[in-house]
C-alpha cells in the first residue's frame, strides 16, 4: 500500500467522510486572514446563562436633528420676514419672490380727520365765492398734488375743473374719458405738513369721490400713509379708510407720476397713461 493510500485511510478515520474536507480545507487556507477555522462549540451546563457573544461591528446611525429648542417661533419667523419686506420691497426665496400685497395692508391703514369739515367748507366757500361744493359730491376722481399753495390767495388756482389741452395734465384727463364735473383737481393747501392733510382729508370726506389720484410721492405719502418710493407703488389700487370720530369713510387711492416728472423725462409717459387705465378700468371708462 503506498502512502498516498495509507494517509488517505488515516484521515478517514478521523470523522468520517468530513475528515478529508477538514484536512485540505486546514491546510490550505489556516494561513489566509479571511480563513476561520472550525470551532467546536462550548459545552453549557444545564441552567447556565447563555453566553453573550460580543460584536465590534457599529451601528451606522442616521444624523441627529439639530434641537428646536432655542429655535425661533413660527410668529417670529413671519414678523421678521414681514419686516425685511417692508424694508425692502421683496425678499428672494427659493419659492420666488415673496412681496407684501399693498392692497391687503393698505386696509387696515387709517387716516384720522381731526378737523371740522363744516368749519373747512365754510372757509372754502367764503373765499372761493363761485365754486359750488355740492356740484361735485360723488365726483368720479378727485385728482390731488398737482401744485401746492399756502393759502387761498395764492396766484394758482386751487381748484381746477375744465378741460384744459394747453397744459400736460389736461391732456392727460381728456382721453380718460372724464367729462366736465366728472374730475376735480385740487391743489396741496397748507402751510405745514400735518394742516396739508387735514385739509386733503376733508376734501375727500366733503365730495366723496369715486378714485382719488395722487400726483407725485409728495401727494402719495400724504394719503399713504408714510414715505414710499413711487415706483413702487404707482398704478396700485390702494384702499384707504378715514376715522372721523365714531364714522369711517373709505376711499380708493391710484398714486401715478406727477406730471412735472413726465415733462422731464418723456418716456415715463406710456407706464403713466397704463396707470390712468387701471383709473379708467376701476370708473367703468373702459
Amino acid at each position: 500500500m503506498s502512502k498516498y493510500q495509507k494517509l488517505r485511510n488515516e484521515i478517514s478515520k478521523i470523522e468520517g467522510s468530513k475528515g478529508i474536507a477538514k484536512f485540505y480545507s486546514g491546510a490550505l487556507f489556516a494561513d489566509t486572514s479571511w480563513y476561520t477555522a472550525t470551532l467546536d462549540e462550548p459545552e453549557i451546563e444545564e441552567g447556565s446563562a447563555p453566553v453573550a457573544l460580543s460584536t465590534t461591528v457599529e451601528e451606522e446611525l442616521p444624523p441627529q436633528r439639530p434641537s428646536a429648542e432655542g429655535s425661533p417661533s413660527k410668529a417670529e419667523v413671519l414678523s421678521s420676514l414681514a419686516k425685511k419686506i417692508d424694508e425692502k420691497g421683496a425678499v428672494q426665496s427659493r419659492f420666488g419672490n415673496i412681496t407684501k400685497d399693498e392692497k391687503a395692508i393698505s386696509l387696515g391703514s387709517k387716516l384720522i380727520l381731526t378737523k371740522d369739515q363744516s368749519e373747512y367748507k365754510k372757509w372754502i366757500e367764503s373765499n372761493l365765492s363761485s365754486f359750488e361744493f355740492e356740484k361735485f359730491e360723488g365726483v368720479s376722481a378727485l385728482i390731488v398734488g398737482e401744485s401746492r399753495n399756502v393759502d387761498l390767495n395764492s396766484e394758482q388756482a386751487h381748484y381746477k375743473f375744465s378741460h384744459d389741452n394747453t397744459e400736460l395734465l389736461g391732456k392727460m384727463i381728456i382721453p380718460m374719458k372724464l367729462e366736465e364735473g366728472e374730475f376735480l383737481r385740487a391743489s396741496l393747501l397748507g402751510d405745514t405738513d400735518a394742516e396739508v392733510l387735514q385739509n386733503l382729508l376733508c376734501e375727500i370726506a366733503l365730495f366723496k369721490p369715486k378714485a382719488v389720484i395722487s400726483l407725485g410721492a409728495v401727494a402719495t405719502n400724504f394719503l399713504y400713509g408714510k414715505k414710499e418710493k413711487l415706483s413702487k407703488i404707482h398704478g396700485q389700487e390702494l384702499e384707504r379708510i378715514i376715522e372721523i370720530g365714531d364714522e369711517s369713510i373709505n376711499f380708493t387711492l391710484f398714486p401715478i407720476f406727477h406730471p412735472d416728472l413726465l415733462e422731464i423725462n418723456p418716456s415715463m409717459k406710456r407706464t403713466a397713461w397704463m396707470d390712468l387705465q387701471k383709473v379708467m378700468k376701476f370708473l367703468g371708462k373702459i
